[in-house]
């Protein structure tokens, strides 16, 4: 049930022409919120005149419409997400409405982490992340990178389409597993997802992906006005190859050489997890115009910023006539940091067979 709240926020969002005479009241808007009688969801009809399936559509809408920034989020979002999703799609020749599973998973957000500690656009939990491929590693997670966690969502639902005979049961799948979906399948009798009795978040979880594509596509059938909207576009980046030649570089090295902040160039690779990165070659987002130079400009910090040596630690016994100028001669260091590194003072003595802290530098 929406609350006032909701249905105040109902009357500020939505315009009254394409769904209500102009002044009706939110909930006489509410009442007559549009379904197509012929709607397709992935290429498959899905039955609005069957049972309770309209009903469910409806609650979804209003849900979706009763929380207006949500929703001006997702408007605002789409065009600097979905098209490289698309693409993604349409190269493995899968249903582009998808693309909705992105959005109603984590409304878009790569930083995004459920309470059952799913990450990332596609909500991917640890478990089925590995099996495509996606392990965190002390510099990365790849569940935070777009084109990654979309690579192996999509190898995901693919294959679970493969398992289900419908792209809704492959969706209930996603949420809420394999083996929870065959056996509620199997328990029930039923053969499609609109007939199954499911956990109350799966039931719902296809129906918000078809209330997302309905307003997404026609936003003026809800009343939404978009005329003028402030979207936000596709970012200005390709991808750049950088070898990291010493043990490690700090990743704000990597931002300056992009021409970007810190925090700007974070949100190009979300998937940087560390402040540093290792050696070794990296695939790195960076601004058009920064990526020829990228290469160049980390082997010129690297040559600044050499690498620091190893300093090994060892222990030496004293023997019969050593001194302490002696013993830093033999090891190549001073004798200041001898009786430093040993805590002897000025007027300290060595004794045969004492144990000194000697620290070399390799």
């Amino acid at each position: 049930m929406i609350g006032r709240l909701g249905l105040v926020c109902l009357s500020l969002v939505l315009a009254a022409p394409a769904v209500a005479a102009p002044g009706a009241d939110p909930v006489g808007r509410l009442l007559a919120l549009p379904i197509p009688d012929d709607l397709r969801f992935c290429g498959e009809p899905v039955p609005v005149g069957r049972e309770d399936v309209a009903e469910r559509i409806d609650l979804e809408l209003m849900d979706t419409l009763a929380s207006p920034m949500r929703t001006a989020l997702w408007l605002k979002r789409v065009p600097r997400h979905l098209p490289a999703i698309e693409e993604s799609l349409r190269r493995r020749g899968l249903p582009e409405d998808l693309k909705y599973v992105a959005i109603i998973e984590s409304n878009l957000r790569d930083d995004a982490v459920s309470g059952a500690g799913a990450v990332g656009p596609w909500q991917f939990m640890r478990g089925t992340a590995s099996a495509y491929g996606l392990e965190r590693s002390e510099w990365r997670d790849p569940l935070r990178d777009w084109e990654a966690s979309t690579e192996a969502a999509l190898a995901h639902l693919a294959e679970l389409r493969g398992v289900f005979p419908s792209w809704p049961l492959a969706l209930a799948a996603y949420n809420a597993g394999r083996g929870r979906v065959t056996r509620a399948l199997e328990s029930q009798g039923e053969a499609d997802f609109y007939g199954l009795k499911l956990p109350r978040e799966t039931e719902r979880y296809v129906f918000r992906a078809v209330a997302a594509k309905l307003v997404l596509e026609n936003p003026a059938a809800y009343g939404i006005d978009v005329e003028g909207a402030r979207l936000y576009p596709p970012e200005n980046a390709v991808a750049a190859e950088v070898k990291v030649e010493r043990g490690e570089i700090p990743v704000w090295a990597l931002a300056r050489a992009s021409g970007l902040s810190y925090r700007q160039f974070l949100r190009l690779n979300p998937s940087l997890v560390a402040a540093e990165l290792p050696r070794g070659t990296h695939r790195l987002a960076v601004p058009a115009q920064a990526a020829a130079g990228m290469q160049e400009a980390v082997a010129r910090w690297e040559a600044e910023n050499p690498e620091p040596r190893e300093v090994k630690t060892v222990r030496v016994k004293v023997k019969g006539g050593d001194t302490l100028s002696t013993i830093a001669r033999r090891h190549s260091v001073s004798v200041d940091d001898l009786r430093a590194w040993n805590k002897i003072g000025a007027k300290g003595v060595l004794r045969k067979g004492q144990e000194l802290v000697v620290q070399m530098v390799d």
